[in-house]
């Protein structure tokens, strides 16, 4: 099957041609190859393949609800990854487990998400204090 023509080149920049692809994972990776979009993709999509088990709006799911007009069936979810880190994680359970490993750091900035949110300011030096108080009481 031949790829339709791809998009405008003065849209090339942040609008791969992701027409033709079957999976999220090659439309990430499509993404991916693009320069502007890759120094912050390559970090974070890997953390979103986990939790593509999970529907729009957190219902449990495993397969897509699109049917794949080739086989006549919905596509399953893959939701290995290899981590910016090199780690592999294979599926939700091995990402809660690196997830545990790391509470601290978690907890840290979930706190200094939840501070700048409630105080509509970011944090400072000076709060610093603060934020490892919150964390220890936790």
């Amino acid at each position: 099957m031949a790829r339709p023509p791809a998009p405008p080149p003065d849209l090339e920049p942040f609008s791969p041609d992701l027409r033709g692809l079957a999976s999220l994972k090659e439309q990430h990776a499509e993404h991916r190859n693009q320069q502007a979009c890759n120094s912050c993709h390559r970090k974070i999509d890997p953390l979103g393949f986990a939790l593509e088990s999970f529907d729009p709006i957190g219902r449990w799911r495993d397969h897509y609800p699109k049917v794949d007009k080739q086989n006549r069936q919905h596509p399953q979810i893959d939701t290995a990854a290899i981590l910016a880190n090199g780690r592999e994680v294979k599926d939700l359970l091995e990402y809660k487990a690196m997830l545990v490993e790391r509470e601290p750091q978690i907890v840290k900035c979930l706190t200094e998400k939840m501070l700048m949110y409630a105080t509509g300011r970011l944090l400072g030096s000076d709060d610093r204090g603060e934020v490892n108080q919150i964390c220890l009481e936790l």
